[in-house]
């Protein structure tokens, strides 16, 4: 009787193809974050901008800014997604920035999750300036990943 040859993979063949996807899902990964985070950062920064935009149309009616704490209630919305809780930012605060309150605001949100650029907050004021503060906690403006 002649013998039939086994098929199946080696246990060479098995290592390769192993070693092949661990390459494939350590370079994939860091780009996969790094896209979520700006995701994160994009939804963040249009959340300011609405709510700035809502802190302008409260100025052209009441001739000045409401400040609030991230604690308080305001009339001004404080978060960037569609709910609080699945929002990439939070706890939104405005403060007076300069000469007081009546003639510009500084909007300042706290990012949720980490961020590989380790940014934790994203400002922006009634005057067009743009900054964020990273985890060290100094405020940067020219930071091309807080406001490209």
């Amino acid at each position: 009787m002649p013998q039939r040859s086994a098929r199946g993979f080696t246990l060479i063949e098995l290592m390769i193809t192993v070693a092949i996807i661990g390459i494939l899902a350590a370079v994939a990964y860091p780009a996969y974050t790094n896209q979520i985070a700006k995701g994160r950062r994009a939804e963040c920064r249009s959340g300011l901008m609405q709510a700035l935009q809502q802190q302008e149309r409260y100025f052209t009616q009441y001739n000045a800014y409401v400040a609030f704490g991230a604690a308080s209630s305001a009339v001004i919305r404080k978060f960037s997604g569609d709910t609080a809780a699945a929002s990439a930012c939070f706890e939104f605060s405005a403060e007076a920035c300069g000469s007081g309150i009546g003639n510009c605001v500084l909007m300042e949100a706290r990012m949720r999750n980490a961020d590989p650029a380790n940014i934790t907050h994203l400002s922006l004021d009634s005057n067009g300036g743009k900054a964020c503060k990273i985890s060290n906690g100094s405020r940067v403006t020219g930071n091309k990943d807080c406001w490209p």
